[in-house]
């Protein structure tokens, strides 16, 4: 396999959340929801997160023309209390479901100091961190998790059984921005691999399993049942346990191989699952001194002497912070990949893109 240098675009975010905005109502998304799935995808792209930035736009349309996401359902509350609210996306898109979502766990925490809420019926919602930093920027701590189709073997197995179930937590500082902490449970993310595949590069052979249960350096075994290994083996692999507990177990929706991620068939719906845990730091104490306390505590992280070749020790977020700031300056940095998968949703939907 050839290795070629992916070219990176900047566009300006702006222009971009238009362009995406502009391809998902042309397929029947309401104007609002639209609007958050293009803030949502571009916020990603500004924090780095390429794999879950405009890349998956097409794969989204793909998804409705086939007829396996509703692209206009809204979002259903099941059962309702002061502190815990268990909802349905109705076979609608993830990322207006969980957006929804999370704006009723944060108003139930503001208001009873903790809020729990859960997503069934839905499909896959973007990067988990997009939803716990949004609570961080209100003041709030938030958690954020969903469960996937099987991706990932369990420590010791050589099939695909559980999701590769992200998690997210953020609190906010007064200082420092936030904590904002955002992580799949294998030890590569799905969408780094479809990347790497599209820019024709190689993978480190410790990051999958071909379909056979052997090592592969081939990022195009994605698209060939390959089989995702856990980070940190058996500590993966309970986290990814407890991301199904909450998000699927709990919230009543499919359950590991029950999940249909991306689905294309008319008929079903995908099935995630996701969960909200919300917390208000005035109920704690008061947000102030929560605020001091973070300031504290990531002063002292970042006073670690570094080691041998480390510049500094890093926060978590503080990377992602950064990024941000320099996207909202210089445009956004989109590799040819996330371009190209743009532009293909665009032909899908006969949008005429502003750049």
């Amino acid at each position: 396999m050839n290795s070629q240098k992916s070219n990176v675009t900047r566009l300006p975010a702006a222009v971009l959340k238009k362009s995406c905005i502009d391809v998902f109502t042309a397929v029947g998304v309401p104007a609002a929801d639209a609007e958050v799935i293009a803030e949502t995808l571009v916020l990603t792209d500004m924090r780095g997160i390429h794999s879950h930035g405009v890349i998956r736009s097409a794969r989204y349309i793909d998804c409705i023309k086939a007829g396996g996401i509703k692209p206009a359902a809204e979002l259903q509350i099941l059962n309702d209390s002061p502190c815990a609210v268990r909802t349905s996306a109705a076979g609608g898109l993830g990322i207006p479901a969980a957006s929804k979502a999370v704006e009723i766990a944060m108003a139930r925490a503001e208001r009873h100091g903790v809020a729990v809420v859960t997503v069934n019926h839905s499909d896959h919602y973007g990067a988990a961190g997009i939803y716990a930093m949004r609570c961080a920027d209100r003041g709030l701590v938030g958690m954020s998790m969903s469960n996937t189709c099987p991706l990932v073997a369990p420590a010791g197995g050589a099939k695909a059984t559980i999701g590769n179930n992200p998690f997210s937590y953020a609190a906010p500082g007064g200082k420092y921005r936030a904590i904002l902490f955002d992580i799949c449970m294998s030890v590569v993310a799905s969408g780094k691999l479809i990347i790497a595949a599209a820019e024709g590069r190689k993978i480190p052979k410790d990051w999958i399993l071909d379909a056979e249960g052997n090592p592969t350096d081939d990022p195009n075994e994605i698209w060939h049942d390959a089989i995702m290994l856990p980070f940190a083996a058996h500590k993966g692999y309970g986290f990814a346990v407890m991301v199904e507990l909450l998000s699927a177990v709990l919230a009543g929706s499919g359950i590991t191989e029950d999940v249909k991620s991306w689905n294309l068939v008319p008929g079903r719906d995908a099935d995630t699952g996701h969960c909200f845990i919300v917390i208000d730091p005035e109920f704690f104490g008061g947000l102030d001194e929560f605020k001091k306390r973070t300031d504290l505590l990531i002063d002292r992280l970042v006073a670690t002497p570094p080691a041998a070749g480390v510049d500094r020790v890093r926060y978590p977020g503080e990377i992602e912070f950064g990024r941000e700031a320099d996207a909202e300056k210089n445009g956004v940095p989109l590799p040819d990949s996330s371009v190209g998968e743009l532009r293909r949703a665009a032909e899908m939907t006969g949008v005429k893109l502003d750049f």
